[in-house]
């Protein structure tokens, strides 16, 4: 079985405008040894792989009804990936370059990412601009306060799949129910941390993100909401 540097795993419920969107992206990147796995997460009707890609592409398909069941699906892309390196995201999360770049050299315990906002489009184009981001939902006050920085995801990071796999990966537990399980699994890797049995995380380049998702101008992601 083929191996690689970097396995990108991707939960996704329905959302698909912005799946097509994110292929077209990833199709202008260097993903030479990555794996992308996309693990659709109970979509109506279900993701496809909607044209040909330059990349690895598996999409797995969960059938699970339940709201809120990614811990689940993070899960079973893991279970999956031929690389000793996870990097796990979100669909509204916009993977870079130098994020891919730094994740395939990457032989520490956990790497975490700044992110800025951005968005994509219809033809998978990556834009930045105030307008165009005001467009997609962010707050004016917010890009006064803070410009493009997005802050960091506690679902989006680079970890060692033996690490993900000693603790046990996501609490499936929480599937079915809104949020908990980052908290719970961030809370499980400082654990190990202070026993001195993995490293602080460290910080890796930027990526980017769609403005809130959950106020969703352009009706791009899943009606579910917090």
């Amino acid at each position: 079985m083929e191996e690689y540097d970097l396995s990108i795993i991707i939960p996704v419920l329905n959302s698909h405008e912005v799946v097509k969107r994110q292929m077209l992206y990833w199709n202008t990147l260097d993903l030479c040894c990555c794996e992308i796995i996309l693990v659709d997460d109970g979509s109506t009707p279900p993701i496809l792989p909607y044209f040909d890609s330059k990349y690895e592409l598996t999409v797995i398909y969960t059938n699970d009804p339940r709201p809120w069941s990614q811990p689940c699906a993070r899960n079973r892309g893991a279970e999956i990936s031929r690389s000793e390196m996870l990097l796990m995201t979100d669909i509204d999360h916009i993977i870079s370059q130098e994020q891919i770049n730094a994740g395939k050299a990457f032989n520490g315990d956990k790497m975490i990412f700044p992110r800025q906002w951005a968005v994509l489009d219809t033809a998978g184009g990556l834009h930045q601009e105030k307008e165009v981001l005001l467009q997609y939902g962010l707050d004016p006050k917010l890009y006064e306060q803070r410009g493009l920085s997005g802050g960091s995801h506690a679902n989006t990071f680079c970890m060692q799949k033996s690490i993900f796999d000693e603790l046990g990966g996501y609490d499936e537990s929480f599937c079915g129910k809104y949020g908990g399980d980052d908290t719970d699994f961030n809370d499980r890797y400082g654990r190990l941390h202070r026993q001195g049995l993995v490293a602080r995380h460290v910080v890796g380049p930027r990526m980017f993100v769609f403005p809130d998702p959950r106020r969703d101008a352009q009706n791009l992601f899943h009606s579910l909401r917090g």
